[in-house]
């Protein structure tokens, strides 16, 4: 079986699964918006809106100008499941403005460090001696200026669900550098392996936001 079934089926069965959640208390925990009319949902990821129908699950986007050709059939259902998974679990907590790395967010351990460094390398391949386009691309996924590295950025990649992406550039003595953080609340919003998942998912989604400026 090749990853992009193994993916539809992980899909197809969170979508089944979505049926035993009430829509209400869903929204009300997510931050997204719910129209009890028309049966859907309204969320942000990644500065883009989508429509969710309930109780099926199907993912659309809402402005179809926000379709970017260059996101694969996999990143697509990956996306997805992301979201569902967001308004399976989302606990509408509160922000503890705390930062830390993938591995000291609570259950995590080093398990899981792996997913940080493959995000971490593709941002410093990209980004080693372009902090100017790390930062415009931060900012057209709806990014803010914050103090880490040379260049930083906090974008909301869910409603509750922000992250921070901090970038050194390379100079004469020092190759480049990157770090992927989280808000400490981000494991009440987030199962782990989504939280892992999204170091090396952000990353792409940043790249392909730069690749976009100069098309």
């Amino acid at each position: 079986m090749n990853k992009e079934n193994n993916y539809e089926i992980c899909y197809e069965n969170m979508c089944k699964e979505f049926v035993k959640y009430d829509p209400e208390e869903v929204a009300k925990r997510s931050r997204a918006y719910y129209d009890s009319e028309k049966k859907q949902f309204t969320l942000t990821c990644f500065n883009k809106e989508y429509l969710i129908s309930y109780p099926e699950g199907n993912i659309v986007l809402k402005n179809n100008e926000d379709k970017d050709p260059s996101v694969d059939i996999n990143t697509m259902l990956m996306l997805k499941m992301l979201m569902l998974s967001y308004l399976y679990r989302a606990t509408n907590s509160s922000l503890t403005n705390k930062w830390v790395p993938l591995r000291e967010l609570e259950g995590v351990g080093h398990a899981y460090q792996g997913f940080a460094k493959k995000g971490i390398d593709k941002l410093v391949e990209f980004f080693g001696h372009k902090g100017d386009l790390f930062l415009e691309a931060g900012l057209k996924l709806g990014g803010k200026k914050v103090d880490v590295g040379d260049v930083g950025i906090k974008i909301d990649i869910l409603p509750n669900v922000p992250m921070a992406f901090g970038l050194w550039t390379a100079d004469e003595e020092f190759p480049a550098d990157a770090t992927i953080l989280y808000d400490c609340s981000a494991v009440k919003e987030l199962h782990v392996e989504d939280l892992a998942g999204l170091c090396s998912e952000a990353a792409d989604e940043i790249i392909r936001a730069a690749k976009s400026i100069h098309n």
